[in-house]
């Protein structure tokens, strides 16, 4: 088994004269929860797209699945995952279809896809919309259908940029259920930003950025106790004091 799952080395991402990520570094673990935390506009996801080999950094490092990134990216490509901001799918397709049309840009077996949709289907609570079109369903069924899509192949890596945003608490709390699920199941490692700091309590490590730049990174208990907050928001505001 590998070392690591990912280790980023002292990454920078300019637009221009903005420079979008800072000298960032971290190592993500096998099996681990690892969650990015900042406001919008801190780096989040353009670290995320230079991890993934979206987008070309203008410096440093990263080797993903033991291989470097973004050179060596089609070789690996089949072993991640990826949910975006925005959702890819396709409005003019059932939930199932476009569960089977994701599964099938992975390449997989007809009877072993059927079977995993199946899986899906039940364990996202999306059974009873399994024939709707995407149109026709509530923000909360899309975004699990989109979960859905991001993991129909089983990824040995898993990205996601905001899953949770505009979702309601009960549902934010069952996809962190899931991803608890996936890591202890499947012992996938499972990279996600969000801007809700009270969710990177259920992380193992948090990584907190503004600016561009990672300002502190540890799980949530070592940084509560660092900065002397009882919440991650007082961490948040401690930390950027």
């Amino acid at each position: 088994m590998r070392e690591f799952t990912c280790r980023v080395t002292a990454l920078t991402k300019r637009f221009g004269a903005v420079v979008a990520v800072n000298d960032v570094s971290f190592t993500l673990s096998h099996g681990e929860i690892f969650c990015l935390v900042g406001p919008n506009g801190a780096g989040k996801t353009t670290t995320i797209k230079c991890i993934l080999g979206i987008i070309r950094p203008d410096k440093g490092q990263i080797e993903l699945l033991g291989e470097k990134m973004p050179h060596r990216r089609k070789k690996i490509l089949r072993q991640l995952g990826y949910l975006p901001q925005t959702r890819a799918l396709y409005s003019t397709l059932t939930v199932r279809e476009n569960l089977w049309f994701f599964g099938k840009i992975k390449d997989m077996d007809g009877k072993i896809l059927k079977k995993r949709i199946d899986e899906i289907l039940e364990r996202l609570k999306l059974t009873e919309h399994a024939d709707k079109l995407i149109m026709h369903c509530s923000g909360g069924t899309q975004q699990r259908t989109a979960l859905g899509a991001a993991v129909i192949h089983e990824p040995e890596f898993l990205v996601l940029d905001e899953p949770t945003v505009g979702l309601d608490p009960v549902l934010r709390t069952e996809f962190w259920k899931y991803f608890r699920d996936l890591v202890r199941e499947k012992n996938i490692t499972v990279l996600l930003t969000t801007h809700y700091l009270q969710e990177s309590e259920y992380a193992d490590r948090v990584s907190i950025m503004r600016n561009g730049t990672l300002i502190a990174i540890d799980s949530p208990s070592a940084l509560k106790k660092r900065y002397s907050s009882v919440t991650m928001e007082e961490v948040f505001l401690n930390a950027i004091k």
